[in-house]
């Protein structure tokens, strides 16, 4: 496909761009429109984003097109493919979270499915729980073969959770999978004939310790380990392979709460949205995913020009999303030619 004109509006040129990954005819015109909104203005409220996004019409009529625009169900298979062509090499380990928020009564209860990447877990693809409180085992599983059927190609090397989400029928299920766990365990969680608390009596600060032979958890037969940090923190994992690789593995599943900060309070606010139906939280977080992953993009590009100063503790001044968040934001509040033109540098192609 022949490269866009640098002088075309940014839209024009996001909407080539996307237009392979997602065939959705005219919609993406307003999918387009919606992200570059986003971006501008670091909000999720459709009602501001009438005034940011680039459509025809008046106020109201972009309000309403916006409102049937998020009534849209995208097919499962275009937004994880998509977020995948990002991550590279066949090492794909997964990370299962959830985050929620309430809305006056109503309760946005997410399962999210992600993958380890770049310091930011890499949103994949996501479920709305009906109801406050954690998931089950069968609303887990149907995610994972969601995923599976949409990206049949991918092979999970693994998987990485909290101690929510445990239990037989889904660390069978995973066994059946061939999916490796690497997920922390309760401390009443029962390994063999035992709670794994009394399997690593008195650890000491820093102290890691593996217990000589695999154990039943769950089910399932697995290694275990538990540790303790210097705050006092004691941790118990259940894995395959070595111990020490799989804590460190595990430690990337902090990666999630990177994402939902930039998903939230320190990129687009998705909590201020005012939608509760799960198909249109849904079709909004695929935007706003989207977005999420251009700034990254974005950010890593600029990083690799100019490399992020290192603070004392050893962790960069600015996040690369929030390097690439920052400079979209600003061309798009500054438009010009220039601005144009650099926009269509940074667009990401995603024809395959």
């Amino acid at each position: 496909m022949k490269t866009p004109s640098r002088n075309r509006h940014p839209q024009d040129t996001l909407q080539i761009a996307l237009r392979s990954a997602f065939p959705i005819d005219a919609r993406l015109a307003v999918l387009s429109a919606l992200i570059l909104a986003m971006l501008q203005a670091r909000t999720v409220v459709l009602y501001t984003l009438k005034t940011h996004v680039h459509l025809p019409g008046t106020l109201e009529t972009r309000y309403q097109r916006l409102l049937r625009f998020v009534q849209f169900e995208f097919p499962d298979a275009f937004f994880a493919r998509f977020a995948l062509s990002f991550s590279s090499g066949d090492d794909l380990w997964l990370i299962l979270d959830r985050t929620n928020w309430k809305l006056g009564s109503q309760d946005v209860n997410i399962l999210l499915l992600s993958a380890v990447w770049n310091g930011f877990s890499l949103p994949l693809m996501w479920t709305l729980i009906p109801h406050g409180g954690n998931s089950n085992s069968a609303i887990r599983q149907a995610l994972i073969e969601r995923f599976r059927a949409a990206c049949p190609e991918r092979k999970i090397s693994g998987l990485l959770a909290d101690r929510e989400f445990v239990g037989k029928a889904w660390f069978t299920f995973l066994k059946q999978q061939g999916i490796a766990p690497c997920i922390r365990l309760r401390a009443d969680s029962k390994v063999g004939d035992m709670p794994v608390w009394a399997c690593f009596k008195n650890l000491q600060h820093s102290e890691f310790r593996i217990w000589h032979r695999p154990l039943v958890v769950y089910g399932v037969k697995l290694r275990v380990l538990g540790t303790k940090n210097a705050a006092g923190e004691t941790l118990f994992l259940a894995y395959q392979g070595r111990g020490a690789k799989n804590l460190a593995r595990y430690s990337l599943r902090w990666q999630t709460e990177n994402l939902h900060g930039a998903l939230k309070t320190r990129g687009f606010n998705l909590e201020d949205t005012g939608l509760t139906r799960a198909e249109r939280v849904s079709t909004l977080l695929t935007a706003v995913s989207i977005s999420f992953i251009w700034a990254c993009v974005t950010g890593e590009f600029l990083a690799r020009l100019s490399p992020i100063r290192k603070k004392n503790h050893g962790y960069g001044e600015v996040s690369v999303f929030r390097l690439g968040l920052d400079h979209l934001q600003d061309l798009l509040l500054h438009p010009s030619t220039a601005s144009w033109r650099a926009l269509a540098k940074l667009t990401p192609r995603f024809e395959g």
